[in-house]
């Protein structure tokens, strides 16, 4: 399994229904819509499957709840973006998963601030 996170370092102070959206629009990039699932509660994410020949790799996006310190200090709450891939065809998935986190991050930080990176939230 492979696991990467992007925008290192970074909180986006967004709702959870903005990041599921943000995601979903990251997939749908990837993906065909049709074959995008929502993982399963209390995860928050996607997933789908990538083929490269018979082999195929399982990729998800998820979305994991985190505090960070804006700039007067004061401690926010948002979301931090990663991907993981497993599978057989890492040559297809790690390659996807870069895709995907370099499109969420662009789009987060198009409509959202950013806090530094404190801790995840159980």
């Amino acid at each position: 399994m492979d696991t990467k996170g992007e925008g290192a370092g970074h909180v986006y102070i967004i709702s959870e229904a903005i990041a599921k959206r943000l995601m979903m629009a990251a997939m749908k990039s990837e993906f065909n819509p049709k074959d995008i699932k929502e993982l399963s509660k209390p995860n928050i994410g996607y997933s789908s499957t990538v083929q490269w020949g018979v082999d195929e790799d399982t990729i998800e996006l998820t979305a994991l709840p985190a505090e960070g310190k804006d700039s007067s200090g004061e401690t926010v709450r948002g979301y931090v973006f990663s991907a993981k891939h497993a599978g057989t065809a890492p040559a297809a998935g790690s390659p996807t998963i870069d895709r995907l986190l370099a499109h969420i991050v662009k789009d987060a930080e198009t409509l959202a601030s950013t806090a530094k990176f404190s801790k995840l939230i159980e």
